[in-house]
């Protein structure tokens, strides 16, 4: 089927009548005069009048060709092949027309970003609908759709709802949304069914595995997929920040701080002096420059100096290109107060390292070379009526027989204030004594002892090792999956049975390999106490020398004291919730995103823990955390929120791969360019005239030329 875009030209195809009329009009008829000399010659004339009469004819054709192909070259001529066939056109249909919304349509190599295309073709195929005919309108935007909408024909709400669709900062999800126009399209009650998906085609959107299983879901509901490349099968270029990498090194009055910063080239042209900047709470404090071969990344560390005890955001940002969005990328620096630790060794030896709290001390602060933000002091039994614990953020008592009344009760005080006491055991403690008189304390009764041997493999009395607990605890979940596993290689010869019945509101950390508590925490007031059930020397165990034994030391003493901030990821990606575990006795904390509004926040239950759960992360940058509208210490100021790197990758997906992926299901792909006055198809395929009409015209032209020069 022919049709036009510009019909109105075809007025021109008269214009081929000038040349004939002009023909006709200098058409003359010859005066004869006859005398004898001139007969000999009326055999060449009679040759060479027919030569003339021809040329004549054949210019008068080609400047009547060359006015009618000129006339239809102006009306923009086209070719149309329905791929629905006669029936789409002559009874009603339903259409779910799916929207790319995601941040690499915002690609702009024009006036207008890919996203502005797909509006302008959304609207076009929503005014081309006929009026029995019904349509609904979807997103890429999120993997999973909460409420599908309806089928409907209502054209305006339909224009309204494209009107109101933004771009987003989120990866493409093609599946998904294929699925819900599938199940929108299976509601149906027409006889054709079709999707429109409008989009640039990028590889990272397209997930094969999904087409196993749904392209039979597609070939049975669907009538016709038509999809729409705006980006009209062009190959794109990016430059692109993917990683933003802080890490803290804690000196005495400052935390020095080194960014990596990763940049990627996915264009075919390597990338000369790139100039880099980083911005540190606003303000620029450095930059640097890149080198990028084609289609490879490049890594480069910059460094700071952050101010001690103090959070900080910042970003990293290059020289923006056609598409924006990934040209800057946020961190930030959670710089918490020292956690001052007081370490109570109730069994001093003469050897250092035979000492109770040799390697508790070495854990929380190893040495210059690997500063802490944990500040230990160590005391003896004997000194301790000259310590006061409210100097302190935690108090541990390891292996500590007996403690004076007086320090029994400033110790209650101290933790029903906000501190926190962690208690280690021993040869030297009494069950007994510890159950009266620092039962106000203890999350569970202390029992007996338990001592297990080695001796042989077959023996019922092998020593026991860690194992985490069904859930996950905020201590253990600084370890990696790899130390996680390797809580089973520290072993236990001596350990404490507690009571099981606890002594007040009680979680288990982490248990023994019999199920008997290893690590308890107790919630005391507004403070916290930690029961550990063995020694933490190497008297009972060898749990000290294990490499996670630092890890899991410093993690106990910041989650005692609110000081999580370790644990929260370095970046928090666009529409990823954000989560911190719930301190005792707060109840609302207020989160600020980058433009300024402002969302209170209850706490809720996560794996029965008490966390604050932020998910309107819908744009990236920095996002403040407050409590009554100022800064708390046992939050972070700032985190950060960026976009999917992998959507940064701009490769396009082959035709071919998605008429694979699609198996039976009718397929159309259309990648011309939609003008502002262009003709918006409604999945038929096309081709156009004008470019072969307008070529033939100029050869027409030329033959014309040469012809009447002769």
């Amino acid at each position: 089927m022919v049709s036009f875009l510009n019909p109105i030209f075809l007025l021109g195809i008269l214009g081929a009548s000038i040349p004939i009329i002009i023909h006709l009009i200098n058409k003359k008829k010859a005066v004869s005069y006859k005398f004898a000399a001139i007969d000999f010659l009326l055999e060449t004339n009679k040759r060479i009048s027919i030569k003339f009469k021809i040329r004549q004819l054949i210019l008068l054709i080609l400047r009547a060709c060359l006015l009618m192909f000129l006339a239809l070259s102006l009306a923009k001529p086209f070719i149309t092949n329905s791929g629905g066939g006669a029936e789409e056109k002559n009874i009603p249909t339903s259409s779910v027309i799916i929207i790319d919304d995601s941040f690499s349509m915002q690609y702009s190599d024009r006036q207008e970003s890919f996203f502005s295309s797909a509006k302008m073709a959304a609207k076009r195929i929503i005014d081309a609908l006929k009026k029995e005919d019904e349509a609904a309108v979807i997103t890429c935007s999120s993997p999973t759709f909460l409420v599908l909408p309806e089928l409907e024909d209502d054209k305006k709400h339909l224009l309204n709802f494209v009107d109101q669709t933004q771009p987003g900062f989120t990866p493409t999800h093609i599946a998904p949304a294929l699925d819900a126009a599938v199940e929108i399209l299976s509601t149906a009650r027409t006889a054709v069914k079709r999707i429109f998906l409008l989009t640039d085609m990028t590889r990272s959107g397209w997930d094969p595995q999904w087409f196993k299983s749904g392209h039979e879901k597609l070939r049975r509901t669907v009538s016709r997929v038509h999809i729409l490349d705006v980006s009209e099968a062009k190959p794109l270029k990016n430059i692109a920040l993917t990683d933003v990498e802080p890490q803290l090194t804690p000196m005495e009055k400052n935390t020095e701080v080194h960014i990596k910063v990763t940049i990627a080239n996915f264009s075919p042209a390597p990338v000369k002096d790139l100039p880099v900047h980083v911005f540190l709470n606003g303000k620029k404090s450095t930059q640097g420059f890149f080198h990028i071969e084609t289609n490879t990344s490049e890594t480069k560390e910059f460094f700071l100096t952050a101010e001690k005890g103090k959070d900080h955001y910042g970003w990293v940002e290059i020289p923006g290109d056609n598409l924006s969005v990934d040209n800057k990328r946020y961190f930030t620096i959670n710089a918490s107060q020292t956690i001052n630790v007081l370490l109570i060794d109730g069994d001093p030896k003469t050897n250092i390292y035979e000492s109770e709290t040799f390697y508790l001390e070495k854990a929380l602060n190893p040495g210059r070379e690997h500063l802490s933000s944990i500040n230990s002091s160590l005391c003896s039994i004997h000194e301790i009526n000259t310590i006061t614990f409210a100097d302190f953020n935690i108090v541990f008592l390891c292996n500590v027989e007996t403690l004076p009344q007086e320090k029994i009760q400033e110790l209650e005080k101290f933790v029903q204030e906000g501190g926190a006491v962690i208690f280690t055991l021993g040869n030297k403690i009494d069950p007994e004594y510890y159950n009266n008189a620092l039962g106000a304390l203890l999350p569970h009764r202390l029992h007996t002892t338990r001592t297990f041997s080695s001796a042989s493999p077959l023996s019922g009395e092998q020593p026991l090792h860690l194992k985490v607990t069904e859930s996950v605890h905020p201590v253990l979940r600084i370890l990696s999956e790899a130390q996680i596993n390797m809580l089973s290689l520290a072993k236990f010869y001596r350990v404490f049975y507690v009571d099981p019945t606890p002594l007040g509101n009680c979680k288990t950390i982490c248990s023994f390999s019999n199920d008997t508590p290893a690590l308890i925490e107790r919630q005391v007031g507004r403070g916290k106490s930690v029961l550990f059930t063995a020694s933490i020397d190497r008297d009972w165990t060898d749990f000290p020398v294990k490499s996670f034994f630092l890890p899991v030391m410093q993690q106990l003493c910041r989650y005692v004291t609110g000081s999580m901030s370790e644990e929260i990821p370095k970046e928090i990606l666009v529409k990823h919730a954000w989560q911190y575990p719930c301190p005792y006795d707060m109840n609302v904390i207020e989160i600020t995103n980058p433009e300024g509004t402002k969302t209170i926040i209850p706490p809720q239950f996560v794996d029965n823990e008490k966390y604050f759960v932020y998910k309107e992360t819908q744009a990236p940058g920095i996002y403040a955390v407050t409590v009554n509208e100022t800064l708390h210490p046992q939050f972070p100021a700032y985190f950060p929120v960026n976009v999917d790197a992998t959507e940064s990758n701009l490769a396009k997906i082959d035709q071919n791969e998605i008429r694979a992926c699609m198996g039976g299901t009718q397929l159309s792909i259309t990648t011309s360019r939609l003008e502002k006055e262009s003709h918006v198809l409604l999945g038929e395929a096309t081709k156009t005239l004008w470019g072969q009409l307008l070529l033939l015209t100029f050869c027409i032209l030329f033959i014309e030329s040469f012809i009447s020069r002769k």
